[in-house]
């Protein structure tokens, strides 16, 4: 039974104080989680920034180092799979206030006088609060977001996530090439900032909407829960057994694998088979990023607006495209920097897409047709628990396939990959199709009437 207020709202609802207060306070939502995430970089990647700087200084051996980055590695896989009993424990709200005390902690005990073994051991349990941010903002996020804008909105968001790199990339290059300044400020002045941003969410952070709007007046039918069973509290193994979750997270493996193996090897290749100096391969490989920021927009944009909400629709073609074009890259990347860079390029857009959407989007789905949108913290954490394997994997896994085969199939390897992330998300994807179609089909059944 529909009330008179859910009528008037479909004719046509004038803009109201308490909607547009709603509108405004998701924009401060999305620009504080937004911001707190670029942050977390600051506490990430310094490793990554000061390492050869860490090993010329003899501070560590080349081989302590690829040890930490390991041990950072398993430490993140393990810590999002703990996501949901982190979130249960404590909230998102004071979870990241916590995650970010504890990720300083780390950074500036790193940036401290203390011993290699300390270092190590530190650097890992930064691992495990590094974890837990992006499955608590996706939570906050999918509170204040409902199903018909989240692709157009997490899309927009995993941007944040370049900008971040970049932004603490060029932080650490200033404190390094600074003659006053020493590496461990790369690491200690983070480690402040990441004290203030534990402040900012503990008193500025709403989890959701404090109003009557909810995500059951979206527009978004196709991803309402199909039963209204109260809210439970799932443990780990049910919400991997909810429908698609394994699907959800097998593809965000091979999609991640992928995207890694690019983002890790490709400036390698690019000098040491195409013979490019450099200077020339990191300037190339800018092209990967700056389509992937570009596609993660696109991708979020074409789901809403195209596919009324349902991503794995978009996800799907992508993750075919993108193999076709990964598999390509090494008969095409021979003619000439511009054809080089195109084709990178169109991996870039066509990877980050699924990327952004099955890290995210595609998890509060899943949720939401089970009808436990309360376990999106848990199978966010999951997917990228499972895609953060496929990280780990893209250390060696390149090395072994490339001295036995050869480059090459080891790019028509990272298509194939993309082929069975497109199986995963196909189940999914056909459904959300033929959900289209009895949509339309409804629409014509009413025209006639």
């Amino acid at each position: 039974m529909v009330d008179q207020d859910s009528e008037s709202a479909s004719k046509g609802p004038k803009p109201s104080d308490e909607n547009l207060s709603i509108s405004s306070r998701q924009v401060f939502i999305f620009l504080l989680t937004y911001g707190a995430y670029v942050v977390v970089y600051f506490t990430r990647k310094p490793f990554s920034v000061a390492k050869s700087t860490l090993k010329t200084e003899g501070v560590h051996t080349e081989a302590e180092l690829g040890a930490i980055d390991t041990a950072f590695l398993v430490a993140y896989a393990v810590g999002q799979f703990g996501a949901g009993t982190a979130d249960s424990i404590f909230g998102a709200r004071i979870g990241l206030s916590l995650c970010f005390v504890g990720t300083g902690v780390c950074a500036l005990i790193f940036g401290s006088d203390v011993t290699k073994e300390v270092r190590s051991v530190t650097w890992m349990v930064n691992g495990l609060f590094q974890a837990l941010f992006f499955p608590f903002i996706m939570n906050v996020l999918n509170q204040w977001f409902p199903p018909s804008t989240r692709g157009r909105a997490f899309g927009l968001w995993t941007t944040c996530q370049q900008v971040g790199g970049f932004a603490t990339s060029a932080f650490g290059a200033y404190v390094l090439g600074h003659p006053e300044l020493t590496w461990h400020y790369v690491f200690i002045w983070p480690a402040f900032l990441a004290f203030a941003l534990s402040f900012v969410c503990l008193t500025l952070l709403q989890t959701s909407p404090d109003t009557a709007t909810s995500l059951a007046d979206s527009p978004a039918k196709d991803f309402a829960p199909q039963n209204s069973s109260s809210p439970t509290i799932l443990s780990f193994f049910q919400v991997l057994c909810l429908e698609n979750m394994l699907n959800v997270g097998g593809g965000y493996f091979c999609i991640k694998l992928v995207r890694y193996i690019f983002l890790g090897w490709l400036p390698f290749y690019l000098t040491s088979v195409l013979e490019y100096s450099a200077a020339e391969a990191v300037l190339l490989s800018t092209a990967f990023d700056i389509a992937g920021a570009v596609g993660s927009i696109a991708c979020g944009f074409v789901s809403d607006k195209v596919f009324g909400g349902r991503s794995l629709m978009a996800v799907a073609p992508m993750c075919l495209l993108c193999g076709i074009f990964a598999a390509a890259y090494p008969l095409v990347a021979s003619y000439g920097k511009v054809y080089n860079m195109a084709t990178m390029g169109l991996v870039g857009l066509m990877v980050a897409g699924p990327d952004s959407v099955l890290g995210g989007a595609a998890c509060a789905q899943v949720c939401d047709r089970a009808g436990h949108p309360s376990a999106t913290t848990s199978a966010t954490g999951i997917a990228n628990g499972m895609g953060s394997v496929g990280a780990i994997a893209s250390g060696m896994l390149p090395i072994i396939v490339k001295e036995r085969y050869g480059w090459n199939v080891l790019f028509y390897f990272l298509g194939a990959l993309c082929a069975c992330g497109a199986l995963c998300v196909l189940p999914m994807a056909l459904t959300g199709y033929r959900e289209m179609r009895q949509e339309a089909s409804d629409k014509e059944k009413q025209k006639a009437v």
